[in-house]
């Protein structure tokens, strides 16, 4: 029985090098780090979803991709309605390739999805 749980544990631990990657904030911005402490997002298939397990209703999100093969590949995913404690949201990303005007949209299954690196860009507080 242990030697079947550590097989799979193994196949999984192979499994997750080909995922996507959630870079972790990096801001110093106390306020910031307060507003974002318990909120989490989850990324498959082109959809965003995002929990606001935080101490603070949430105005606007925003949530980031770029590639690790791709360097002119941009993704986001805005959460521009607000997001109150306790609620989970989807928000579809929308990519684009390319650098100034040679900047275009991309459908989703031109995108290399496991090489996608996923970050948080904007949050704010909800005005009451």
């Amino acid at each position: 029985m242990k030697k079947t749980i550590l097989i799979l544990l193994l196949a999984m631990a192979g499994f997750s090098g080909y995922a996507q990657t959630y870079q972790a904030i990096t801001s110093k911005n106390k306020t910031y780090l307060e507003t974002l402490k318990g909120v989490s997002y989850t990324y498959k298939d082109g959809v965003v979803t995002l929990k606001n397990n935080g101490n603070y209703d949430l105005g606007t999100v925003s949530v980031i991709a770029s590639s690790k093969v791709d360097s002119t590949l941009f993704g986001i995913a805005l959460f521009e309605e607000g997001l109150e404690k306790g609620a989970t949201v989807k928000a579809e990303v929308y990519f684009t390739v390319g650098n100034g005007k040679a900047s275009h949209d991309v459908a989703l299954k031109q995108v290399n999805q496991k090489a996608l690196v996923l970050s948080f860009d904007k949050a704010t507080r909800a005005i009451k």
